[in-house]
């Protein structure tokens, strides 16, 4: 698990200003009519929060799942902070997406961030994938979003010897507080494993001051289309859709994100996913 999750200030300062996701997520669950919503890794409520505010105008409940006590603590914080009727449709829960089950099923489900990342292994990937069909009601969606593969990024890796390139990935200030975060990375690929190893090297200043370095080390997998394909349909959905960005554009060799929906089929087709998926 990433050092960053365990720091929930630090995490929402690194998303300041982060608003395409939220206004996606919030408006495919808008345009899905759910009754029930699951956000998997919800973190601090960046997403969660505003989800819950569309629940008390669209009528649907959100529940938000993490396995980071620290996440959830500071997304609890917000959510006391909400209005009442979104409180009463929001319940944040901690708990394992691989092994976690809804006593109700779900009409959607997101993984947001590229959170599904940190699954390293493909027996970890398809606990995640058969449960969320399992969690999810005939007909329901899940939503996986991750990153395109970077090959630029990994070039350095494939050197003679290797290099390690550091760049500034991220750089935002919360005005109010006039604190400022620099982010700076270094990423090594192991095409054998299909895994980055990420490096955040961490700059805090308080009114141009530095008042704190810290590094964050964490791996993560890197996933391919196809791939991402087969594991929704091995699992036994359907692919609904595939975008490439917060717009909804279909996905490209050049999109930097991939956003995939699978469908839980109904029916016969249903009965028949599902014995397949339990398998």
């Amino acid at each position: 698990m990433t050092d960053i999750y365990r720091r929930p200030d630090e995490y929402d300062l690194e998303h300041v200003g982060d608003e395409e996701d939220v206004v996606f997520y919030v408006g495919l669950a808008k345009s899905l009519h759910p009754r029930s919503v699951l956000e998997l890794a919800c973190g601090t409520g960046r997403i969660t929060v505003p989800l819950a505010e569309e629940g008390a105008r669209s009528g649907f409940s959100v529940v938000g799942l993490d396995s980071e006590v620290n996440m959830l603590r500071q997304a609890r914080d917000k959510a006391r902070q909400m209005p009442e009727a979104a409180r009463k449709r929001l319940k944040l829960v901690h708990g394992d997406m691989r092994k976690w089950h809804g006593r109700e099923p779900f009409d959607l489900i997101v993984v947001p961030c590229a959170s599904i990342t940190h699954f390293l292994d493909l027996d970890e990937e398809l606990e995640v994938w058969r449960r969320a069909f399992q969690n999810l009601a005939p007909g329901g969606r899940f939503v996986v979003e991750t990153v395109m593969p970077n090959f630029s990024a990994y070039a350095d890796s494939f050197s003679n010897p290797p290099r390690t390139l550091v760049e500034i990935d991220r750089d935002v200030t919360d005005e109010p507080r006039k604190i400022r975060l620099v982010r700076r990375k270094t990423v090594n690929y192991l095409p054998d494993e299909q895994r980055a190893q990420i490096r955040f090297l961490y700059e805090k200043y308080h009114r141009k001051s530095l008042v704190e370095c810290y590094i964050d080390d964490f791996e993560s997998h890197v996933y391919f289309p196809r791939e991402l394909r087969l594991l929704f349909l091995h699992t036994g959905f359907e692919i609904e859709n595939v975008f490439g960005d917060y717009n909804r554009r279909p996905l490209r060799a050049s999109s930097q994100l991939m956003i995939m929906i699978g469908k839980k089929p109904t029916g016969k087709l249903f009965e028949e996913n599902g014995r397949n998926s339990s398998n």
